[in-house]
């Protein structure tokens, strides 16, 4: 999801850090919420076309499972988004005056529509067909307040073709001050994959480094609506409360950890670069995983992914 989580010490060691950090500088992935290449001005208008091939889909720093037990893979509607190679593709266009929008674009190695589907039809056990699109479309201003500071408000729209349950808006505030920002999206709706009123909160760190490399650093939190239509304590499609040391995960109660609150999500360190006279760009991240809602450690991942603009 376009976009773009209990301490920094249960994160990661001191060794899982610094080895993610050797891997990137050693080597010259993908997220939702990635910068596409940059495309020429023309006008007022700035616009940006990109396709992209990823190693995978990680959505949000979550590796390994978005349950509150045993990872169940893309056969059973779990994470990542995509466990193989991911096709995306988008369009962003930037106005002079600090309007933007634009839409996003994602495969996904399982079916949204089945696992919606299962809320209701406990019979469902086949999540791989059909397949979902992830389909997201956002707009937002950017303005300044003073000097370095300035600010952005927006909102995004996520349409899953072949979904059930999925569909949801998101609103998103930001303060950027130089190379940081800091940014709020908070979820308006009860879906599948989260609870109205989960914000997931970043802060972004941006460099330029020699050879038009460009080092990005992400660090991703959650504050999270204990109980929602699809995700909490409670089986809302039978109206029965789950037992002690389980939770309800769309199609039922599972034994594991309870809801949580919050907490820290990810930290992620990417490198990006284009190819000398191309118009393809790569990218490498080093994803170190947090927790999830139901605080389940995700495991450490690397992304690769390489774009075309155009």
């Amino acid at each position: 999801m376009t976009t773009y989580a209990t301490s920094l010490s249960r994160l990661c060691t001191f060794g899982t850090c610094a080895a993610a950090l050797t891997t990137l500088l050693a080597c010259a992935p993908a997220l939702a919420d990635d910068a596409a290449p940059a495309a020429a001005p023309g006008g007022p208008w700035t616009i940006t076309k990109h396709i992209d091939l990823a190693s995978r889909y990680v959505l949000r720093g979550v590796t390994t499972t978005y349950g509150n037990g045993q990872p169940l893979g893309n056969a059973g509607a779990d994470a990542p988004e995509s466990d193989q190679a991911a096709l995306q593709w988008g369009i962003d266009f930037v106005h002079s005056s600090g309007w933007s929008f634009g839409y996003w674009a994602s495969t996904i190695n399982y079916s949204y529509k089945q696992l919606g589907n299962s809320y209701s039809d406990r019979s469902i056990t086949e999540f791989q067909k059909p397949r979902s699109v992830e389909n997201d479309l956002y707009f937002a201003y950017t303005g300044n307040i003073s000097g370095d500071l300035g600010y952005t408000l927006g909102m995004t729209g996520y349409y899953y073709a072949n979904g059930s349950h999925a569909n949801a808006l998101e609103t998103k505030a930001g303060l950027t001050w130089g190379a940081l920002s800091f940014n709020a999206q908070t979820l308006l709706n009860d879906v599948v994959w989260g609870n109205k009123g989960d914000t997931y909160w970043t802060l972004v760190y941006t460099k330029p480094l020699p050879y038009d490399i460009t080092f990005t650093g992400t660090l991703g939190a959650y504050t999270y609506s204990r109980e929602g239509k699809y995700l909490g304590t409670r089986d809302t499609a039978t109206g029965a409360a789950c037992g002690a040391g389980q939770a309800f995960v769309v199609n039922g109660c599972f034994a594991g950890n309870g809801p949580s609150s919050g907490g820290l999500r990810h930290l992620t360190l990417g490198l990006s670069a284009p190819f000398p006279d191309s118009s393809i760009t790569w990218s490498l991240q080093a994803i170190l995983g947090g927790y999830n809602r139901f605080d389940v450690k995700q495991g450490n991942q690397l992304v690769g992914t390489l774009s075309w603009g155009f």
